[in-house]
């Protein structure tokens, strides 16, 4: 009798030890590479919401994007307090309340109908709430570090890489949208020295990091195959440089190609996500 009742003491033991393991391992109810990818998106929807307003702005009868911004600017807020719920660390929720406290005075001019005085306020301050969230990011990815329950250094080292390489997909969605909304932003009425500087620079990641997504040690065949669809729509843009600096896309057709840019870039973060560590 007493070694029945040891044993089962000896399981919930056991059992509680693991529990408390795979706790330390995770973000609250999500994985740190959930985690990673969702904070990641809320860049992305940061560009998003500021891209859409730039296109309404000489597309003011567009429903469908009307509809878009809508949905983003719920979507954004309900995954700030996702993130915020699930925090066990100081520094990441003070990055959440940052964010929260930027978006209060963003969203403000988004929700005007739009006008060129909300529309020069967007260009000039969606950068400041791009940087907060991608603060939340990388406190995240620190909070990470040390999380992983191994005595193999090798484990531990290619663990990291893979949260650095779920943080760099997810970051090119966000970079498909900042290149449209820098597109509106140089048109004749908006464009400055800055913005035409920052729609090359956008560019120039975008474009870079692509070529690092091609080369990375985590890709498996479906990686592949999402890596060489997002090259194929990638190229019809890099191949001809001059069509994207000079105005050379209809407003909607930008609109399509930033998401369609966004939307695979998303699947193969998704994918990196799900890569296991043996």
């Amino acid at each position: 009798m007493r070694k029945g009742l040891r044993n089962i003491a000896l399981t919930f033991i056991l059992l509680m030890t693991v529990n408390f393991i795979y706790g330390q391992n995770k973000f609250g109810a999500l994985t740190y590479n959930k985690a990673i990818n969702i904070s990641g998106k809320q860049r992305m929807l940061t560009q998003r919401m500021g891209k859409i307003y730039l296109y309404l702005l000489t597309n003011p009868n567009d429903f469908k994007a009307k509809k878009d911004l809508k949905i983003t600017k719920i979507i954004f807020e309900k995954q700030n307090n996702i993130l915020q719920k699930n925090s066990a660390s100081d520094l990441t929720k003070e990055r959440i309340s940052e964010v929260k406290e930027t978006w209060e005075k963003y969203k403000k001019f988004l929700a005007s109908e739009p006008n060129k005085d909300d529309a020069v306020k967007i260009v000039n301050t969606n950068s400041t709430i791009l940087k907060y969230a991608n603060n939340v990011v990388n406190a995240i990815i620190l909070e990470s570090k040390g999380k992983i329950n191994s005595n193999d250094s090798f484990v531990e080292e290619e663990d990291s890489e893979l949260k650095q390489i779920i943080n760099k997909a997810g970051r090119q969605r966000m970079l498909s949208q900042r290149l449209a909304l820098y597109y509106y932003a140089n048109k004749s009425d908006l464009k400055t020295p800055k913005s035409e500087r920052n729609l090359k620079s956008v560019f120039t990641e975008l474009d870079n990091a692509l070529n690092d997504l091609l080369i990375s040690s985590f890709n498996n065949d479906r990686i592949d195959e999402s890596l060489g669809e997002v090259s194929a729509l990638w190229e019809s843009v890099s191949s001809n440089k001059d069509r994207l600096f000079k105005q050379g896309y209809e407003d909607s057709e930008m609109y399509k190609l930033s998401n369609q840019l966004t939307k695979t870039f998303n699947k193969i973060t998704n994918l990196y996500e799900k890569v296991r560590i043996e």
